[in-house]
């Protein structure tokens, strides 16, 4: 977490990128279009890079242990595997999304002024209407992934506020459990829809209807584009992501701490919608999530988070918690 520095570095590379619109603005008439097509580009492969867990290589997980890593999951609190790995997986999505929220929502902001300005100029209003509606999209998404704040304490509470009053309703707990995959499935449907399935549409209509496809170097004026936004939005990615990595720290030291609170708590205070075996799974949880810091030759620093499989196989780990059930149980 200690600061990168290069501050020089930083500022000359962006000023080059905005002098590099700047210039394309001034000789190219087709500039608005060009930018637009660019970034769509960007937002295609610029998180792919960053979201995918690339963490396996320490994970270590042999076929014959996968029986024992299921069974330590039930016996920590865990009964379903999938619906917690499920979560895990959308967590880490939308917490790597929300940190690119103000860069990527500021290119496809843009992107909307480009589209009614090229519309000016002669783009059709069919693809218009089509280019500001997946750009508006695209920016109401990480608007609400930013207001939501996955992963934060107020975010947790809202989780199991929601899990208690379910419960309180007397609903069969596999009934609860459907509820929360099929809200994360639907989640995830959303995402591959609208981020990824629908701009990569909306992009080759754009090519062919504004004429871009005839340019003879297309693919290097696009490159040229994409690269000069690429380093904008990694400059803002750097201050998001280094808050979102204060807020996973925070909540590993709360997981801790309510644990420790629990363990104070004489047996006749203990709230009864108190559960510790949720407690313990929020704790491995918290371990599985891990910080990975992610530079350029040092420069354009932003932190990522990834799933660090590792920790199934910790067997410290996983007996502390367990130990931590079964004398909680007694």
């Amino acid at each position: 977490m200690t600061p990168s520095g290069h501050k020089g570095i930083h500022f000359f590379v962006l000023l080059v990128c905005v002098l590099t619109n700047v210039i394309f603005f001034l000789i190219r008439p087709d500039y608005f279009g060009l930018f637009i097509a660019a970034s769509f580009y960007l937002n295609m492969f610029y998180f792919i890079s960053l979201l995918i867990p690339t963490n396996f290589q320490n994970a270590n997980l042999p076929t014959g242990d996968l029986s024992r890593i299921h069974t330590w999951l039930k016996e920590i609190g865990v009964t379903s595997g999938t619906t917690r790995f499920t979560r895990l997986f959308i967590n880490a999505l939308f917490l790597n999304s929300r940190t690119l929220s103000l860069g990527i929502g500021l290119i496809f902001s843009i992107d909307i002024v480009f589209a009614l300005l090229h519309f000016t100029r002669g783009l059709p209003l069919r693809t218009t209407i089509i280019v500001v509606t997946q750009c508006a999209i695209i920016v109401i998404f990480y608007l609400l992934v930013w207001k939501m704040e996955p992963f934060s304490t107020s975010y947790v509470n809202k989780v199991e506020d929601a899990k208690r009053t379910l419960r309180r309703r007397k609903l069969p707990p596999q009934l609860v459990t459907a509820v929360f995959i099929f809200g994360f499935l639907i989640a995830i449907f959303l995402f591959l829809t609208t981020m990824i399935y629908l701009p990569g549409v909306t992009l080759n209509a754009f090519l062919n209807q504004s004429e871009l496809t005839q340019l003879g170097h297309l693919f290097s004026l696009l490159a040229i584009l994409a690269i000069s936004q690429y380093f904008i939005v990694r400059f803002i990615h750097g201050f998001t992501s280094r808050t979102m990595a204060d807020r996973i720290f925070d909540f590993k030291e709360q997981s801790l701490q309510e644990l420790l609170d629990q363990e104070n708590k004489a047996p006749e205070s203990s709230d009864p919608e108190e559960n510790p075996l949720e407690t313990s799974a929020l704790l491995l949880e918290s371990k599985i999530f891990m910080i990975k810091r992610n530079s350029l030759a040092g420069t354009f620093t932003v932190f990522v988070v990834d799933l660090d499989f590792s920790v199934l196989m910790d067997s410290t780990t996983l007996t502390a918690i367990k130990g931590y059930i079964i004398e909680r149980k007694q």
